[in-house]
């Protein structure tokens, strides 16, 4: 929330600082009632807002490079955007000089801001100091994992158990001495009775103490499905699940809404979309595939056809790949923009789908895949949707492990799930098509 702010407010920023210019260069006096009679301009800053939003984690926000490719990513987006409407536009209706003050003073502002957002929360008193204690790989990957956290988090230190002879006091101690405010058990199997009551007498003074799958979902928002276990699975996770149904309602609401909004788009965008593809490869325009969907239940999608003709006729269902030869240049185009996957706001209105959840896949796919992955099935305790956490940080896989890192977001949405984490992803999928980061 503080970065969107700090974002929306260098953005407001920019255009009262662009119109100064302006009436500058133009000759006009910079008055209340100039500012307001093109107050117009202000709508480029929630563009700005929107075009940053996917910089908008704790990992970009805290890394110089990071967070200056994110600004360049999005001024391309900015000035693609603004050109288009330009030459689309009839004459004069937009100026140019405006438009690039504004682009060029939001970027110096944006910068501006991030770069004191950095350096403030940078310092010393906002990392979180973190001790692992364990041994062995997962002591290793917990350890990996607090150095790509920083600097959010950062390792304060490392203890192979509780040593021999040592009271409860004695982690304590050491927790004090490394200035540590959380403990991440990265042991293998359960802490004995010794370490159990060393953790709880920390927890009374105020450390946190998180096992290893939390510190995982904590820094990669993913849920590892190789450390965790069934009974996690039938406890905390099923209790998650039933928490996060209460919600069913309005989330129902907003999939009817955003679909309606969607199947507009449709009916504008599929005429030329057809024309396009019946052109290069001919007719069909759509084509029908059967997916698997809530608690397996089969339904089938309509899709712009993106391939050429019998593309599975000889090796069957399969994954698409990158630079795959069975895809026309069409296709590429509606992959990349995602715009093959507009007919899917049918099953969201006829509720075999939602807008936000895991993507469904082939029967045959899941069939492979629910011998191959751990936990593959759970992804089916909720609608399938058109978009999901899974799409926005990892867009296609074409293998098991590509569908196995998949699974893993997959999993942590279903645990996190709100209407304001919908809402999160669904803007992000709004940046990925703006950025044609489609396959």
């Amino acid at each position: 929330m503080l970065l969107a702010c700090g974002d929306l407010a260098a953005g407001c920023a920019a255009v009262v600082v662009s119109m100064w210019v302006w009436s500058i260069t133009a000759g006009f006096p910079f008055t209340r009632g100039f500012v307001t009679g093109h107050a117009a301009w202000f709508l480029a800053a929630p563009a700005w807002l929107l075009v940053l939003l996917p910089s908008h984690n704790v990992r970009t926000a805290l890394s110089v490079e990071r967070t200056l490719a994110a600004l360049v990513r999005a001024m391309a987006v900015l000035l693609a955007a603004y050109l288009a409407l330009y030459f689309y536009l009839p004459p004069r209706a937009l100026p140019r000089l405006v438009a690039l003050y504004i682009l060029w003073e939001g970027a110096l502002l944006v910068l501006a801001w991030r770069l004191w957002y950095l350096w403030f929360f940078s310092r010393g008193a906002y990392l979180r100091r973190v001790l692992v204690v364990g041994r062995g790989d997962r002591a290793d990957t917990a350890i990996r994992l607090l150095h790509e956290a920083q600097p959010a988090m950062t390792l304060a230190g490392r203890e192979d158990g509780l040593p021999a002879g040592a009271g409860s006091d004695g982690l304590l101690n050491r927790v004090e001495a490394l200035r540590a405010a959380d403990i991440v058990i990265a042991a293998e199997g359960q802490p004995d009775d010794r370490l159990l009551d060393a953790l709880l007498h920390c927890q009374e003074r105020g450390v946190r103490v998180m096992g290893f799958a939390q510190l995982y979902e904590e820094t990669r928002q993913r849920v590892p499905v190789d450390h965790v276990d069934r009974e996690w699975l039938l406890s905390s996770f099923a209790e998650a699940i039933q928490a996060r149904d209460a919600s069913r309602l309005i989330k129902r609401v907003f999939d009817v809404a955003g679909a309606a909004v969607g199947l507009a788009v449709l009916l504008v965008a599929a005429p030329a979309i057809a024309v396009a593809i019946a052109l290069e490869d001919g007719r069909p325009v759509f084509f029908r595939q059967a997916r698997v969907g809530l608690a397996g239940a089969i339904f089938h999608i309509v899709k712009f056809r993106t391939m050429v003709r019998g593309a599975e006729d000889r090796d069957g269902p399969r994954w698409a790949s990158a630079g795959d030869p069975r895809v026309t240049r069409v296709g590429r185009v509606l992959r990349r923009a995602r715009l093959d996957e507009l007919p899917n706001l049918l099953n969201v209105l006829r509720g075999e789908m939602s807008l936000i959840g895991p993507r469904p896949e082939r029967p045959e796919l899941v069939a492979l895949l629910e011998q191959r992955v751990p936990f593959y099935r759970t992804r089916l305790m909720v609608r399938p949707g058109l978009t999901g956490w899974a799409q926005v940080n990892r867009p296609y896989s074409d293998s098991v492990a590509g569908a196995s890192e998949k699974l893993e977001y997959d999993l942590y949405y279903l645990k996190h799930r709100t209407l304001g984490f919908d809402l999160w992803i669904l803007l992000r999928t709004v940046g990925t098509v703006l950025g044609l980061k489609g396959r």
